[in-house]
């Protein structure tokens, strides 16, 4: 039997709905009511539903971007809103990495790929310039991209080649998790199919798991 990775046990985030000068609150929204899974690891979990039923707000919990009202996630068996600051900066937030929906904004376009990629190994690890250098070129060849393009910036890329990007980026350092928002949503068609065979490969290669909220 796989081991799990991540449990959700009864997710609710309710979003309170105010009026008058005084923002008193009259109700509230239900974003998530109720929802339960589990994901093992090596395994994609996929959220299908229509477009405000709720799949984003899951992910962003689990990447701790919105607080739950109810509920509890738990990783390797642990419930990740118990971790001290220490503990999530340690052991969570580099072990589990995202991928937004929208490859046109989801980077700076001020920085060159290489800064973009190598972004979360200068803010996680103590690895010597050349060796960032180095993780950059591998993860650059493990999307299909050629090493010369480490020096482009984001908008000398398609919207497909952006993605990549963003692929590279979530898989520097080597997370267990992937959460990825509707990844191909606002690509071509023709480009959709890459990416998710993309994925697939390096789920195959890497054994890490991915979590994906799609639009029903």
């Amino acid at each position: 039997m796989a081991e799990v990775l991540l449990e959700a046990r009864d997710l609710k985030k309710y979003y309170p709905v105010t009026k008058g000068l005084l923002q008193r609150t009259v109700g509230y929204v239900r974003a998530i009511d109720g929802i339960s899974f589990t994901l093992e690891k090596g395994k994609t979990l996929s959220l299908v539903g229509e477009s405000g039923a709720g799949k984003t707000t899951a992910a962003k919990m689990i990447l701790l971007l919105e607080k739950l009202t109810s509920g509890s996630i738990l990783f390797e068996g642990q419930d990740i809103y118990k971790y001290s600051p220490r503990q999530l900066k340690t052991k969570y937030r580099p072990r589990v990495q995202s991928v937004q929906q929208n490859p046109w904004s989801s980077m700076n376009p001020r920085m060159r790929v290489r800064d973009i990629i190598a972004e979360p190994l200068v803010v996680n690890t103590k690895r010597t310039k050349q060796e960032i250098r180095e993780r950059v070129l591998e993860l650059l060849d493990n999307v299909g991209l050629a090493p010369n393009q480490a020096d482009y910036y984001p908008h000398e890329f398609s919207g497909g080649q952006r993605q990549r990007i963003a692929v590279a980026r979530s898989l520097a350092l080597n997370p267990d998790l992937v959460v990825l928002d509707e990844p191909v949503s606002a690509l071509d068609v023709s480009i959709r199919a890459q990416i998710m065979n993309l994925l697939k490969d390096l789920q195959l290669s890497r054994k890490n798991s991915y979590k994906l909220p799609l639009q029903k």
